[in-house]
């Protein structure tokens, strides 16, 4: 059984308008000459979608009877998404080592997604993400809806206001293997967030963002 490590992005579409034909189905991406990740107990496949800083930086590990994916980001490796190199939100640029699904989620579908993930070194600094669910449509301006972190060693998510049922820090969970399950209802806009069985976030996702894509839509459309 392989298991799969740090930062991994699942994708749904979002529509910049409130109804249009076929925004809901599932997409698919171009994976043309890129590293596709694969196995036999996984339902999904993943792969490098921005490039990688070393051909190690993602890399099969066999420990025993386990074969996982191992994660690998060392100091100032710019990631390779092309704003990666910009200064944004406090930072100089970006470091990544991440792959993606190579298939969207529907946006009125509910998911129940697991993994497992170890976390070996590190994650002791600000804002390092491992896992995050991204919206996305052509031609709109979007970002993460979920995203989940650990900053400054304390696990915390994309809005920082959310209350988590008890702190998590990475002293409790350095060199655990941890057993990750995200329920994410988009018919009732909530989401519940499991490390080991324990429920420790349970939250109505925002949607503010959207009604306000929706809104800037409508008035590109009657300008034309």
């Amino acid at each position: 059984m392989r298991k799969f490590l740090l930062l991994i992005i699942i994708l749904f579409l979002a529509g910049c308008k409130t109804a249009s034909g076929g925004i809901s189905s599932a997409g698919y991406f171009d994976t043309s000459g890129r590293t596709t990740y694969q196995d036999k107990d996984w339902n999904v496949e993943f792969y490098d979608n921005c490039g990688l800083p070393e051909s190690s930086s993602v890399r099969w590990v066999t420990e025993g009877k386990e074969t996982f994916l191992r994660f690998t980001l060392k100091n100032k490796q710019v990631g390779g998404c092309n704003t990666d190199g910009i200064q944004r939100h406090g930072a100089p640029y970006w470091e990544r080592t991440e792959i993606k699904q190579t298939t969207s989620l529907k946006k009125d579908t509910d998911y129940t997604l697991t993994f497992r993930v170890r976390f070996v070194k590190g994650f002791t600094y600000e804002r390092e993400d491992f896992f995050q669910m991204h919206q996305g449509v052509q031609g709109c301006r979007v970002g993460p809806a979920l995203m989940f972190k650990f900053s400054n060693g304390r696990l915390i998510s994309k809005i920082w206001n959310e209350r988590f049922t008890r702190k998590v820090h990475i002293n409790e969970v350095i060199g655990k293997w941890i057993d990750v399950k995200l329920e994410v209802n988009f018919t009732e806009s909530n989401y519940n967030l499991y490390f080991n069985d324990e429920k420790i976030l349970c939250e109505v996702m925002r949607r503010a963002a959207f009604q306000t894509r929706d809104i800037q839509a409508r008035r590109r459309e009657g300008d034309r």
